[in-house]
């Protein structure tokens, strides 16, 4: 029998996922929905699939396995709530929201109704990412350095930071995610940020750049830069990790290079990470068990914490506890 699938939001990262399902035997999307009615109408017709431009209705009226929620951070409201309430499985787009109330809301649904889910933390589905996590299996780390460098994204909405959450929360959270995927979960988060240099862009309220010093529980202590100020410059992105005997540099999604004993190995992503995650979702769906996916709602919303530490840090001047937020 096939897996139904409906969409809420038909935008760019929408894609992806609705690629990957035209790869996978036995799925059908039966329904999309998005507030652009000719964007949803074209997305929805290579699968000859229900049109929606409110998702509760679409929520009301549909029958489906699983739904994909592919929306901006400011937007999420009750769609998670009620799909988790119809037993209906969830994938859902990071950041999963601007606010922990509204986090920990969806979170205690999804447990309420034991629906499997699943968010969009592709970088845990890098086979090079497996390959450092066993590289540091039974190596401390003694220091890393993370990095979210580049410009900023056209969209206007990601420019303000009640709608986006700002760069720590929007973009950032991957190399947070991945550094949590690999050193374990964070006690406390010190962060400070810069403005004044994006004086060219209107209704801009973010910060230009900020840093964010992760203090783990293991006792690693891990900066992430982040810019969004760049143009002309060269960007980055990815982790430096450093142990007593071996260096990591990896890049985001492209590469690690490995040095140990003045030897230098670089190892170039082989897998279509993007494909494998969402034929893991795809596959938890048919078991209706989730303990197999590498990246469930409860433990984004771990990831969440953090970075709203650091919004918080930036806020205040002071150093944030996870255990307050």
């Amino acid at each position: 029998m096939a897996v139904k699938v409906g969409f809420i939001g038909t935008g760019g990262i929408s894609r992806p996922h609705r690629k990957h399902l035209k790869n996978m035997d036995d799925v059908e999307v039966v329904a999309m929905c998005d507030l652009e009615k000719d964007r949803v109408a074209e997305a929805a017709e290579e699968w000859n699939a229900v049109v929606y431009t409110d998702y509760k209705t679409m929520l009301e009226n549909e029958e489906m396995d699983a739904l994909y929620v592919c929306i901006p951070p400011f937007a999420h409201e009750d769609q998670e709530i009620m799909a988790a309430e119809k037993g209906i499985a969830l994938f859902v787009e990071k950041p999963v929201s601007v606010t922990m109330e509204k986090a920990r809301e969806v979170d205690a649904a999804i447990r309420k109704n034991n629906v499997v889910s699943c968010v969009g933390f592709q970088g845990r589905y890098l086979d090079i990412i497996a390959q450092t996590k066993d590289l540091l299996k039974d190596r401390p780390v003694g220091l890393a350095m993370g990095y979210w460098m580049g410009g900023m994204p056209q969209v206007p909405w990601w420019r303000r930071k009640e709608m986006s959450g700002g760069q720590a929360i929007e973009q950032t959270i991957h190399v947070t995610d991945t550094a949590r995927y690999l050193f374990g979960d964070v006690k406390s988060v010190y962060a400070a940020g810069r403005t004044g240099l994006m004086t060219d862009v209107p209704d801009y309220n973010i910060e230009d750049s900020s840093a964010a010093t992760l203090v783990f529980e293991n006792g690693l202590a891990t900066t992430i830069f982040s810019a969004c100020f760049l143009s002309g410059g060269r960007g980055r992105g990815g982790i430096d990790i450093f142990t007593k005997d071996m260096n990591i540099e990896y890049r985001e999604r492209r590469s690690i290079t490995i040095i140990q004993n003045g030897n230098s190995e670089l190892v170039e992503v082989q897998n279509d990470f993007w494909q494998d995650m969402d034929n893991d979702f795809i596959d938890a769906v048919r078991k209706g068990d989730d303990s197999s996916l590498k990246t469930t709602y409860a433990d984004a919303v771990k990831t969440q914490e953090v970075v709203m530490a650091v919004n918080r840090s930036i806020e205040t001047g002071e150093v944030v506890q996870i255990s307050d937020m």
